[in-house]
């Protein structure tokens, strides 16, 4: 068996809170950092999407039990032995999550500036960032297409700075 320690688990899509709740059934500990959302409304978002963290202990079959927890797609790395993370990590994750409990902002997109769609129909293409059209994050970018300038509305998850 292997030391004590947190594992990494990758979910089922969008399950982390399932798996995390029936890895807790299982009497394993799981961790699921989450962001505080902008807006009350909001739901929580993980900081880590699709994934958690659960602490075994060693010379128990806590591995199998998590193993097959409803949720739960696999442990990391897959095919291999699991690799057991100090609690230092995990603790520094949670006092970051105190101290930045929206995630660490990423620098301000300006009029002008070149960005590359990351996903949608337009994935892998460069844009020019026009302006903001919603406090909920929908942009609006200047893709050249067949010799013209055309605006298009995405959300601004859906880019990263070229």
């Amino acid at each position: 068996m292997t030391d004590s320690g947190w594992v990494v688990l990758r979910t089922q899509a969008r399950h982390e809170l399932l798996a995390a709740h029936a890895v807790d059934a299982r009497g394993i500990e799981s961790y699921v950092p989450l962001l505080k959302p902008k807006r009350p409304a909001d739901p929580r978002l993980a900081l880590f999407p699709g994934y958690l963290f659960a602490r075994i202990r060693a010379a128990t079959d806590d591995l199998l039990r998590i193993r097959s927890a409803p949720g739960i797609a696999y442990l990391l790395p897959r095919g291999a032995s699991p690799t057991i993370m100090p609690a230092l990590v995990i603790d520094l994750i949670r006092h970051r999550l105190v101290d930045y409990p929206q995630g660490i902002a990423t620098p301000e997109l300006l009029h002008g500036d070149r960005v590359q769609l990351i996903s949608g129909p337009f994935r892998w293409m460069d844009a020019i960032f026009d302006r903001r059209l919603s406090a909920s994050g929908r942009v609006r970018v200047l893709l050249e297409l067949a010799h013209r300038t055309i605006q298009v509305n995405i959300e601004e998850s859906q880019l990263k700075r070229a």
